[in-house]
């Protein structure tokens, strides 16, 4: 092993310092003669150190189930995106010392570096491909070298036989502004929509994405031969074209739905506790943690998952997919949860109090307007006012 201290003090490092260290991590899993009289000093010098080292050997027995350690690596990641990464310092769902641990379990299992075309699936991409650059323009990740970015509200993007294309608007007559070879894409592109924003997409095989504020969307350049398999962070409506030979699979961080051909909304935010499928026509089959087996879901039915609570019921369709039509449709719906879906698609940061938050709401909102006139609509149907300082709104309770 050639050491590489890098000039780091490591007299000074803490627990998670030592776990986020390449060569602390391969001197005490491969040691070598150097490397244990490198750290020899540190084992009295620097309690942190022997801590980190018992952490990381109990680690590498694999105690933790794999899938478990992919979707809550991928939770921590996603959480911490506007912190570029950073495990230390959040307060997500454990602590900062376990986001360390289980970013080093991944590591020890030498997934953190694999190329792209030796990845297993797309779910395990999807884990470890987090782009962190901050923008509020919609990005196209068609390879690690090339990225397309449109400024504009919403974007069509178009693949086909030969290369994709990217348009700013929803108009068959608006010039191409972006077109790529297929020779120039990935294995894998990913779509990163910002609040406010949103976008249209065809797949080669024909099927169609709208894709909502707020949503990440990954999908091979070129299905595979036995299956079409996404990964979606966020809200979409798809329109799957039929393949009976290639089942079309939509995964997220908490559940797979399965189809041959038919139209459904996939909502699965992974900082929402609420998690929906709500099926057009055709039929389903979801698969998550939660079930003890596999749900079927039929025409005009929604599954939702709350928590550890799943359950299918009848509903109204129209009212789950009229967002692709720039239209919001309330049905007995919290004020808090319709305030997040605001501020997604605008872009804008909600503040709402509590006794607002649980305010149950029936009306019909127009998103082509602003949400200015959209507030101004809310306090007609609720008993709340808004003010708005520095760009954020604030909704209290108006007896």
């Amino acid at each position: 092993m050639v050491i590489d201290k890098q000039n780091k003090n490591y007299i000074d490092f803490t627990f998670e310092d030592f776990l986020q260290d390449d060569f602390f991590i391969k001197s005490v899993l491969w040691p070598t003669e150097e490397s244990v009289i490198f750290w020899n000093k540190y084992q009295k010098e620097n309690r942190e150190y022997a801590k980190a080292v018992r952490c990381l050997k109990d680690l590498n027995k694999n105690l933790l189930d794999e899938d478990d350690v992919y979707k809550i690596w991928y939770l921590i990641q996603t959480s911490n995106h506007h912190r570029r990464a950073k495990i230390k310092g959040f307060y997500f769902i454990i602590s900062s010392a376990v986001a360390a641990t289980l970013a080093l379990l991944l590591y020890i299992n030498g997934l953190s570096t694999k190329e792209d075309n030796n990845l297993r699936d797309i779910k395990e991409f999807a884990y470890n491909n987090i782009p962190i650059i901050e923008t509020t323009e919609t990005q196209l990740f068609v390879s690690k070298n090339k990225v397309i970015s449109v400024p504009e509200k919403e974007s069509v993007i178009r693949y086909d036989s030969a290369s994709v294309k990217v348009t700013s608007k929803f108009t068959t007559q608006q010039s191409v502004q972006h077109e790529i070879s297929r020779n120039e894409l990935a294995d894998f592109n990913q779509l990163i929509i910002p609040n406010g924003k949103r976008s249209f997409l065809t797949l080669a095989d024909g099927t169609q994405i709208w894709v909502n504020s707020g949503t990440r969307l990954v999908y091979p350049s070129v299905f595979a031969d036995d299956k079409r398999e996404i990964f979606v962070d966020g809200e979409i409506y798809i329109d799957v074209q039929p393949d009976h030979n290639r089942p079309f699979i939509v995964q997220t961080a908490d559940m797979a739905v399965e189809v041959l051909g038919t139209k459904f909304n996939v909502q699965a935010y992974h900082s929402d506790g609420q998690k929906r499928v709500v099926l057009q026509s055709g039929s389903v089959k979801i698969s998550s943690g939660k079930s003890k087996g596999e749900i079927i879901l039929h025409p005009s039915e929604m599954y939702e998952a709350i928590g550890t609570n799943e359950i299918v019921t009848p509903v109204n369709v129209i009212n789950y997919i009229s967002w692709t039509d720039g239209i919001y449709i309330c049905d007995s719906e919290r004020l808090d949860f319709i305030l997040t879906r605001l501020s997604r698609y605008y872009g804008k940061e909600i503040i709402v109090d509590k006794k607002a938050a649980g305010l149950k709401c029936n009306g019909k909102l127009d998103l082509k307007e602003n949400l200015n006139d959209v507030l101004n609509i809310l306090q007609y149907i609720a008993p709340i006012e808004y003010t708005r300082e520095n760009d954020i709104y604030s909704i209290t309770y108006k007896p």
